[in-house]
């Protein structure tokens, strides 16, 4: 049986590991994992979850990769160097280079150890990165140069390089995620994009509709009366919630409570009514809490799960099919690593966060995920993450078409 040695550099709690070995195991091959991080927290998560993986806690730019691997080893080298200092989400707050070139390891990697797949993650904006003023911010009129000089770096021993931005909405993930990607192949590989095997709209090709952010809501979870709580909900908050009120108004979704919750069209006929917390006829909404986000319903895909948390979730219930609208003021929803969930029912709002496993959920993360350290240092491995659907997808466009791989996977595999 074939074996696909695989790193994982700036691996965080294991995003791209889980998914590329969920590819991996699809096909009937066997996997041998190395994952490299800094910070030890991530690395304990890694580990709890893929204790068979060779652990490396360090910074990627100290270890020698020649020490690690022997020359033609390394199948695939996966890389998501930081991104902090190239996202817009820093609200124009000067960046520092020493950040941003984290990503030129990948070409000290790539030289040293010629893996025949090199795949690398970041936002969009790494797309654009270029050199910075004396004021720490990007010099406009040079936008994409150090992109550009990087990548020809990659072609200058031996690659040929692609990029494209991707949602991992399409990729069956619930979240609407988007970030870059680059493949850099050598040999006699091919650069290959998956196709998306989900999408916003039926299609002809019959592919599932994104899924929704119900899915990811622990119903199980009570809620508290928001009477607790003092603070009243910011003006601005307010404005997105009558504007979405206003725009998403009459897309009701029926809730089964039970059975883990499920989201099922009003058109369709209610789920077995039962004794216990039974389904609720009622409107879900998300509030995305960041860059000015607007009021969109439950039954579309979560937004980016990001370290700051700030997805607020608005749901409007019909207790035993009478309209209750919201119409009091919800407690407020910061951007400090919270995500609300405000239910209405019988006139009272009740509240309560989004747990970690509701944002691991979005992620992709399987059910059994385990995150270690305290709750903070759990939502932050959790905004970090790469989406598992998205290492699954370009890992498995990739084993299937190489020359050196497919012949090793099973036919039951494919047709799987």
């Amino acid at each position: 049986m074939r074996t696909v040695t695989i790193a994982d550099l700036f691996c965080g709690a294991g995003g791209t590991s889980t998914g590329a070995v969920q590819a991996i195991e699809a096909l009937g091959l066997t996997s041998s994992l190395t994952a490299v991080n800094h910070w030890d927290r991530a690395v304990a998560t890694h580990t709890a979850n893929h204790p068979e993986a060779r652990h490396l806690c360090a910074s990627v730019d100290s270890l020698n990769p020649r020490h690690l691997f022997r020359d033609g080893e390394l199948d695939i080298l996966w890389a998501s160097p930081e991104c902090t200092h190239h996202s817009r989400a820093r609200g124009g707050k000067p960046m520092h280079d020493q950040s941003r070139a984290t990503a030129w390891c990948v070409t000290r990697w790539a030289e040293a150890l010629r893996p025949s797949v090199v795949m690398v993650e970041n936002v969009p904006e790494f797309e654009e990165w270029g050199p910075l003023g004396a004021n720490g911010k990007p010099i406009a009129s040079r936008k994409g140069e150090t992109f550009t000089a990087w990548v020809n770096t990659l072609r200058s021993i031996g690659y040929q390089v692609d990029w494209r931005r991707l949602n991992a909405a399409d990729f069956g993930d619930p979240t609407t995620r988007r970030r870059l990607f680059v493949q850099a192949v050598r040999g006699r590989r091919r650069i290959v994009w998956p196709e998306p095997t989900h999408t916003a709209d039926p299609d002809l090709f019959g592919r599932p509709r994104w899924k929704p952010a119900a899915e990811i809501i622990d119903w199980s979870i009570p809620c508290k009366p928001v009477a607790a709580r003092t603070r009243p909900l910011a003006a601005r908050t307010m404005k997105r919630i009558r504007e979405g009120l206003e725009k998403h108004r009459g897309e009701p979704v029926i809730i089964a409570m039970e059975h883990g919750g499920r989201t099922i069209p009003a058109a369709q006929p209610l789920p077995t009514v039962t004794t216990a917390r039974g389904g609720a006829f009622g409107l879900a909404y998300l509030l995305p809490q960041q860059s000015g986000g607007s009021l969109r319903p439950v039954t579309e895909p979560a937004p980016t799960v990001s370290t700051s948390g700030a997805i607020g979730l608005v749901i409007e219930y019909y207790g035993n099919g009478v309209a209750h609208p919201v119409s009091r003021p919800l407690p407020t929803v910061t951007c400090n690593d919270r995500f609300a969930l405000v239910q209405e029912r019988g006139g009272e709002l009740f509240f309560r966060m989004l747990q970690p496993h509701e944002l691991a959920a979005a992620q992709g993360f399987p059910n059994t995920y385990q995150f270690t350290g305290t709750k903070t240092e759990q939502v932050r491995q959790i905004g970090n993450a790469v989406p598992c659907g998205f290492a699954r997808a370009l890992v498995l466009a990739q084993l299937t078409q190489s020359p050196d791989i497919s012949r090793f996977i099973t036919h039951t595999a494919l047709a799987a």
